[in-house]
């Protein structure tokens, strides 16, 4: 397609008066961009068609009635355009009564949508953590393809099974990592459905089963942490705060790592820690109260002094000083600095004989492990990890019966 005859820009009446044309929307969404619609015109009543992407207002050339070319995606968003007028053109063809209602209703059922262009807008208004994840699965699906004008149309149960077999042979995923990948995929696609770009008949994932592997939740036994805790490290040091903050969030009964990075001195009181989970399932945060171990309560004394206020972090992973304006700030610093305490955390197993390749996330593996296995009390644990559900519990501690299940057959053969 060329500059000079943008799609967006012709108005053609039909043998009914119905003309379209391509415009974009009078109100931003809340990121602040504007969804492009196709309009209807048909004896002065409107009707309009969304084309699945969202614009800032400096991108659209309102006399070409087309995105500029200071958009990323440009080219593509533009070819859609002209795809969607193309169909339409074909629609009054082919129908017998080609008014707006008729037009409208196929346009909605069709599939000639981009897939890629309408995977990113939806990334686009996602949490920080969600859409970093979700677009490294969209990227590698890019990469699978080899082409940026995928359509809904083309993502059939015979790419997604090839794009499967590629993930486990060209990029060495396992099962659990495969799965979870397809799964974000098939939210972007389920969505496209209730949208409306795509017919649920052709959805590839009614009929392509996920199938999820056994995951690999790394923990440590009594005995390797005896180990971590007693290797010397220098007071002060990078490898000493990173231990502590690991620590600290087993003793407290696996507090995940963003939990642990913005604990403040005044959730802190009375032997309990009382504070604000950040992650549940509706992205709303859950008031949650533990009893502070004596083994906690050493690691706190290390980092309180006689200047800790009780709005300053307990620990020093994030700046006293610097303020996140948004969310999303927050936790791309929350991200940066996990990769970074996970590095001194294999370190820290190197230097403590340790096998294994742990996290900070593993701390809740080992206190969910070590907590079950000293009290058989699954419940319990399901409260002090902070499940919604038993179930959950009891499939999250499945992972880790494979050394209960070896002892049951040295026990039965005497092995």
């Amino acid at each position: 397609m060329t500059d000079t005859k943008p799609p967006g820009r012709l108005t053609r009446p039909s043998s009914n008066n119905v003309s379209v044309a391509t415009e974009l929307g009078n109100k931003p969404k809340k990121s602040g961009k504007y969804p492009i619609y196709l309009r209807f015109t048909e004896n002065r009543k409107l009707k309009r068609v969304y084309l699945g992407f969202d614009i800032l207002k400096k991108d659209w050339n309102e006399e070409k009635r087309q995105v500029r070319k200071s958009h990323p995606l440009y080219k593509q968003y533009n070819d859609s355009i002209a795809d969607k007028h193309a169909e339409v053109t074909n629609i009054k063809r082919e129908s017998k009564n080609p008014n707006a209602a008729v037009i409208t209703a196929k346009l909605k059922g069709g599939n000639s949508h981009y897939f890629f262009p309408y995977a990113y807008q939806h990334i686009d208004r996602q949490a920080y953590n969600t859409a970093r994840n979700m677009r490294t699965e969209v990227n590698k699906l890019k990469e699978f393809v080899k082409n940026d004008h995928l359509q809904f149309s083309d993502l059939t149960v015979a790419l997604v099974t090839k794009y499967q077999h590629w993930l486990k042979t060209a990029k060495n995923n396992n099962l659990t990592t495969i799965h979870k990948g397809l799964s974000k995929i098939r939210t972007i696609v389920n969505q496209a459905v209730r949208e409306g770009l795509l017919p649920i008949g052709e959805n590839p994932f009614l009929y392509h089963t996920l199938k999820e592997g056994t995951p690999n939740r790394v923990r440590l036994t009594e005995q390797e942490l005896k180990a971590l805790i007693e290797v010397p490290l220098a007071e002060g040091s990078l490898l000493w705060h990173t231990r502590n903050y690991w620590l600290f969030a087993y003793y407290g009964a696996g507090i995940r790592f963003s939990d642990v990075t913005c604990l403040q001195w005044k959730n802190v009181a009375e032997g309990r820690l009382t504070y604000l989970m950040r992650k549940t399932k509706h992205r709303t945060l859950q008031n949650h109260s533990v009893k502070l171990s004596s083994q906690a309560l050493e690691i706190l004394a290390r980092y309180r002094n006689d200047a800790s206020q009780p709005d300053d972090y307990i620990f020093p992973i994030l700046s006293q000083k610097r303020e996140y304006l948004t969310e999303a700030d927050l936790l791309k610093e929350m991200s940066r600095k996990n990769a970074l305490l996970n590095k001194y955390l294999k370190k820290l197993c190197f230097l403590a004989e340790i096998p294994k390749d742990l996290s900070f996330h593993s701390a809740r593996h080992t206190f969910a492990d070590l907590a079950r296995r000293k009290t058989g009390d699954v419940y319990a644990v399901s409260k002090l990890l902070r499940h919604s559900k038993i179930a959950i519990t009891e499939k999250y501690l499945s992972a880790f019966d494979t050394e209960k299940e070896d002892s049951a057959m040295d026990d039965i053969f005497g092995v």
